[in-house]
């Protein structure tokens, strides 16, 4: 693909209601959290969300870096790609114990077949520089990628929660740009040599207007996050955030940056 990930340079659901009030900094920047009860989703949730208000109007600030393995070479693979908000894991309520980061891919890529080779190695690390504020987020877990009825892919959990997350994909695949979802009938990414198009339904819609079903090209990505590194340079401030998976909660430790 040409830009990433079918990039339509949007940021849908990467909003924040968190004001910077709501956070408290003792001076020299160490943040007096640890007095508090933690949230259900981490420190790391309530961090980057004030981050993204902050660059909320930054263009191209919805840009993160996704990196994975070559199975084959063992070798770092890293691309550019388009966070598209965080989505609930509770089969649709707005309880935030557990959100997964948003983003979407071509089954074709190169990225599905690093994630899918070998199931137990389904991990990535995302990078998240935030300009604006001098701040740094890698966030490490595992990768959940969601097709159609009929994909092939790993599929966890119960029929209810496989058809939440079916709604969520055609609910993302509705808020993509025109061009975006035109990207996903072209020819197969990578392959050479180069050739002309396919001639692809315009916008991906019907002769109607009417936005067509996703196709099976179509893949959302969800990043489930168990570790997170924040580093903030203006105090060169560090914290690392980890899950327990034992009782789903989070951990925090203040480290040297």
């Amino acid at each position: 693909m040409s830009t990433p990930d079918g990039n339509d340079n949007t940021n849908d659901g990467a909003s924040s209601n968190i004001g910077l009030s709501d956070v408290s900094s003792s001076p020299g920047g160490s943040t007096q959290w640890q007095q508090q009860q933690p949230p259900a989703s981490g420190w790391w949730k309530s961090n980057i969300d004030i981050s993204i208000a902050k660059s909320r109007k930054v263009r191209g600030g919805n840009f993160v870096q996704l990196s994975t393995v070559d199975p084959t070479t063992n070798e770092p693979r890293c691309r550019s790609v388009v966070f598209r908000g965080f989505q609930p894991m509770d089969s649709g309520t707005q309880n935030q114990q557990h959100i997964a980061m948003r983003m979407i891919t071509d089954l074709r890529s190169e990225k599905v077949k690093e994630l899918t080779t070998f199931p137990d190695r389904n991990t990535a690390e995302l990078l998240w520089w935030f300009q604006k504020s001098s701040e740094q987020y890698r966030i490490r877990g595992n990768v959940e990628l969601v097709g159609d009825d009929q994909s092939e892919l790993p599929s966890e959990g119960s029929k209810q929660h496989r058809d939440f997350l079916q709604q969520a994909r055609k609910q993302q695949w509705g808020n993509l740009s025109d061009n975006a979802r035109e990207q996903f009938y072209w020819k197969d990414p990578g392959s050479m040599p180069y050739e002309t198009q396919n001639v692809v339904p315009v916008g991906g819609r019907d002769e109607d207007g009417k936005v067509l079903p996703p196709p099976k090209e179509f893949l959302l990505l969800l990043l489930h996050p168990r570790r997170v590194d924040f580093l903030r340079l203006t105090d060169n401030y560090r914290q690392i955030d980890l899950l327990n998976h034992d009782n789903g909660e989070w951990n925090l430790e203040q480290v040297n940056p």
